[in-house]
């Protein structure tokens, strides 16, 4: 919601500066292009994370941050609860990996989000591997 402070698209340009380079890579370091596909995507998917995050009705982090490793661990996870605009609930698990080379060397990038489902869970147990057999 706060996306357009303190200027037009500054959330997003600050999610594309924490972004990992696979990130940069899928829109060929064009940061106008993924700006765009993030607000086509809120605009389409309430329920999307850039639905959530800009149009949004409430977020919270349900976790603290988990330090895979320890205190001198390079990976972290931390889970995040959302309602969207249309009154949906999902779940998000971000990762975190602590950036090992310069430029940045040593500040924290967004590896991934990964969603939930429906009901919030993330675990697929008992839900058959999605191919067929």
């Amino acid at each position: 919601k706060n996306n357009d402070i303190p200027r037009v698209n500054s959330g997003l340009e600050s999610v594309w500066e924490f972004s990992v380079d696979t990130t940069k890579y899928v829109f060929k370091n064009n940061m106008t292009d993924f700006i765009e596909s993030c607000h086509e995507t809120a605009n389409e998917f309430a329920t999307s994370f850039y639905g959530v995050a800009m149009k949004g009705i409430s977020w919270e982090m349900e976790s603290d941050i988990n330090m895979v490793g320890g205190e001198n661990g390079w990976i972290a996870t931390q889970v995040m609860k959302t309602i969207s605009s249309d009154g949906r609930m999902r779940r998000w698990q971000w990762e975190f990996r602590k950036n090992r080379r310069p430029p940045c060397l040593g500040c924290w990038k967004v590896e991934s989000i990964a969603s939930s489902d429906r009901q919030g869970n993330f675990q697929t147990e008992g839900r058959g591997t999605g191919w067929e057999d």
